[in-house]
C-alpha cells in the first residue's frame, strides 16, 4: 500500500532538513558558508521508498505497468545517477530494469528530475529476452516518470528558513547530487524555526 501524501511529505522534509542543517553546520564550523548542498544516494533512496511503487497506464488504460523496489546509486566518478527497479505489466513480472540518467532542476516544482534517462539493461524474470511490447512499455514508463515525477523534492518551507535562496543548478559529483544555490547557505535562526 502506498503511504499517504502527508507521510511522503514528512519523510521528504525530514530528509532534506537533516541534510541542509548538517551541511550548513559543517560549512559554518569551518568559517566558510557554501553555495552547494550535497544530497547522498541514501537520502534520495529514502525519498524514493516513500514514492514507490509507481503505476503507469498506457494505451488508454489497456496496459498497465508497476515499478517497485527502487534502488539508487551514484557512482563516485560518474556524472549520472544509476537506478534500478522491478517492473511488472498487468500483474505479470517483467524483470529488473537498470537505468542511468543525468539530472535537471525544475524551479516551479522545487524538485530534481531525471534528465535524458536511458535503459542500460533489463533482466527478465523468467530468463530469455523481453518482448518488444514490454520493452516499449518500460521505455514509455521511463519517459513519463522523468517528465512528471521528481527523483528528489526540496522542501520550500525549509529553504525559506535559509533566506532568499534560489537553486541555480544540480549536478552529480563525488558520489552525491550537488544542489548549487545563488548564495551561500546560512544557518537559520533558531528563533525563526517553527
Amino acid at each position: 500500500m502506498k503511504p499517504s501524501i502527508v507521510t511522503r511529505i514528512r519523510a521528504g522534509v525530514v530528509a532534506l532538513a537533516l541534510v541542509a542543517v548538517s551541511t550548513a553546520a559543517a560549512a559554518w564550523a569551518q568559517g566558510k558558508p557554501s553555495q552547494d548542498l550535497a544530497v547522498s544516494a541514501e537520502q534520495v533512496q529514502g525519498y524514493l521508498q516513500s514514492e514507490f511503487p509507481r503505476q503507469f497506464q498506457a494505451l488508454g488504460g489497456l496496459v498497465s505497468m508497476t515499478a517497485s523496489n527502487p534502488q539508487l546509486t551514484i557512482p563516485e566518478g560518474g556524472d549520472r545517477v544509476q537506478m534500478q527497479f522491478d517492473a511488472s505489466a498487468s500483474g505479470n513480472p517483467l524483470g529488473r530494469v537498470w537505468l542511468s540518467s543525468g539530472l535537471r532542476y525544475d524551479a516551479d516544482k522545487m524538485a530534481v528530475f531525471l534528465d535524458a534517462p536511458s535503459v542500460d539493461r533489463v533482466v527478465p524474470t523468467h530468463g530469455g529476452e523481453l518482448r518488444s511490447r514490454d520493452r516499449q512499455l518500460v521505455s514509455l514508463f521511463l519517459q513519463d516518470y522523468a517528465s512528471t515525477e521528481p527523483l528528489y523534492q526540496l522542501d520550500p518551507k525549509l529553504l525559506a528558513n535559509f533566506g532568499n535562496l534560489r537553486v541555480e543548478s544540480t549536478r552529480v559529483e563525488g558520489g552525491k547530487i550537488v544542489v548549487h544555490f545563488n548564495q551561500p547557505v546560512g544557518m537559520p535562526e533558531l528563533s525563526d524555526a517553527p
